[in-house]
């Protein structure tokens, strides 16, 4: 039976702030996108673009955001967000959205159809997390944001140290951080692999205190105040106590691996269920030992692993989307969508599964539209979903060169048609 360690972090964690936070005006003039048509006229503000700043806030209000003022929180994860990716991903209805980045947050008010910037700047965020449509954060490698009003303010909070990694609120004013730690040879600034903390907070984000867990977490979501889920070790946990007490609800053969440890990602459902991904331990060339859960107070199940290699605990026969580890959406506690890629594949390969019958199905739904590399989605329904990734054109010579372009899809019929909603600039 696994030993569960519980650590608590020292007062200090978060006695030291990482600077004070400051009311940011947004950032200059909106711009939305529309299918296939790239960058276009002004929004309305219908659009939820943000209110209009004096001359030159876009340049104060991204430098506010990305660093609060006072001592800065030094922290080896504080590395740049690619330029224009779009990592972050969250609607909350079939007509509002919001999507960040390195240097944006953007907005939907229509599905996807025109794309408004709230704020820009080097932000970093990696992730955005909404209650509703009026209270959200914005979290990034330096900075975490908030809003009240859907958007059209954004607030940068002060930080502890080490500084935040992801967030997940239950209410406006409860919700549930990770700080700190090392991504350990892994890409993802969202993740920390080893040394991670599971804080709390009861003011919307102001003050933050340590929540006793295991240790090394990675990711975290209650679905109230009593039920939650820790992705730490490689391993995934839960409570019914508010974190005084952890489960394991996965096995612990070979979870931390050798050289490159596993990393384990938890998304919340309806009724204190959750879904998971499993990345690791070890890594190949051109395929992510990666395993994906359904989980309930029963437990966790083992719902689909890529083959290529030997699964630490159970392992299921059905196969992975993709050979490389891609983003997830829970739906509810019967289904979520899984979207993976394919490195050694060529462009245009993301393929993706629907899983229903709380993972009991996996169906097969070809490759994401016009995506390459996907990096962030979110679905409401099997039906209906949006996915953020990149759109890569390789070079066909030696002296050639390859050049990739942000975007967002969107499929309304199950991934049978998809929709370019967004465009970014191609970035060689």
């Amino acid at each position: 039976m696994h030993k569960r360690l519980f650590v608590l972090a020292a007062a200090a964690l978060v006695a030291a702030g990482c600077g004070t936070g400051t009311l940011q005006s947004t950032g200059g003039q909106a711009s939305s996108s529309a299918a296939g048509g790239g960058a276009r006229a002004a929004s309305t503000p219908s659009a939820g673009a943000a209110t209009s700043a004096p001359a030159g806030a876009a340049g104060a209000g991204a430098t506010g955001a990305a660093g609060s003022t006072g001592t800065a929180c030094t922290s080896p994860q504080a590395a740049s967000v690619g330029i224009a990716t779009l990592t972050g991903l969250e609607f909350v209805s079939a007509d509002r959205g919001w999507a960040v980045g390195q240097d944006a947050i953007l907005a939907t008010s229509d599905g996807g159809a025109h794309w408004a910037t709230q704020l820009s700047g080097k932000l970093n965020l990696t992730s955005v997390d909404f209650i509703g449509g009026q209270d959200g954060w914005a979290v990034g490698t330096t900075s975490l944001l908030a809003t009240t009003d859907g958007g059209a303010h954004w607030t940068a909070l002060p930080e502890p140290c080490p500084v935040i990694r992801s967030v997940h609120f239950i209410s406006p004013s409860t919700g549930y951080a990770v700080a700190g730690g090392q991504n350990a040879g892994g890409d993802d600034p969202e993740v920390p692999v080893t040394g991670g903390t599971l804080l709390t907070t009861s003011d919307g984000g102001r003050t933050w205190h340590p929540l006793a867990s295991p240790a090394n977490a990675q990711t975290a979501c209650f679905s109230d105040a009593q039920h939650g889920w820790l992705g730490a070790n490689g391993l995934l946990y839960r409570t019914s106590d508010g974190g005084g007490h952890w489960t394991a609800a996965t096995s612990t053969a070979g979870a931390l691996g050798s050289g490159y440890p596993a990393e384990m990602s938890v998304e919340c459902a309806n009724d204190g269920s959750a879904w998971a991904l499993r990345i690791g331990p070890g890594a190949a060339m051109s395929q992510d030992p990666h395993v994906g859960y359904h989980a309930n107070q029963a437990g966790a199940t083992p719902i689909f692993a890529e083959q290529y290699f030997e699964t630490p605990g159970a392992k299921p026969t059905a196969e992975s989307p993709g050979s490389d580890a891609g983003p997830f959406s829970a739906i509810d506690a019967s289904s979520a969508a899984f979207i993976d890629w394919c490195s050694a594949c060529g462009p245009g390969t993301a393929p993706w599964d629907i899983a229903s019958d709380s993972g009991s199905t996996l169906t097969k739904e070809g490759n994401v539209g016009a995506i390459t590399q996907p990096q962030a989605a979110s679905f409401l329904s099997p039906e209906v979903g949006w996915v953020a990734g990149s759109d890569t054109i390789f070079a066909t010579s030696a002296n050639g060169t390859s050049k990739s372009q942000q975007r967002i899809v969107a499929t309304s019929d199950g991934g049978r048609t998809w929709t370019v909603e967004y465009e970014g600039p191609w970035m060689s």
